[in-house]
């Protein structure tokens, strides 16, 4: 899935247009609670993020990880060193996406997820040769 890069600047989150971290995770087939699980944030919180009436540095952090977004910051260092929790939280999206009914909504998001954890998996094993 071809997704455009935009630039995140952490000291001009005020200036992002939040509305379109929603069409990226719709872009993933991914409803915004789905998102809020992997996150570990409320989910009224992370509608408000996406409604730009809340800005909050962890989701513009998980969205940047979770949809490959461009993020120009010396802090994205701190949570390249390891991805394997929001890997693990997919995975645990996954085992819940998998008791749902198996309508062609659920696998587009069982698709949507295992996309994101092809991507940090590969971020992961990139970032641990450079090392």
């Amino acid at each position: 899935m071809q997704l455009s890069i935009i630039t995140l600047s952490l000291t001009h989150m005020n200036k992002l247009p939040n509305q379109l971290f929603g069409r990226y995770r719709k872009n993933h087939n991914l409803k915004l609670k789905d998102v809020a699980f992997l996150l570990k944030m409320d989910e009224g919180n992370l509608s408000r993020f996406e409604n730009g009436k809340y800005q909050n540095p962890k989701a513009y952090l998980g969205y940047h990880f979770l949809f490959n977004l461009s993020i120009n910051s010396p802090i994205k260092d701190l949570f390249y060193d390891d991805n394997s929790e929001l890997i693990h939280r997919c995975f645990q999206l996954i085992e819940i996406l998998e008791t749902k009914s198996n309508t062609n909504k659920n696998r587009l998001r069982l698709k949507g997820v295992n996309t994101i954890i092809k991507r940090l998996t590969e971020q992961q094993e990139s970032y641990d040769e450079n090392k």
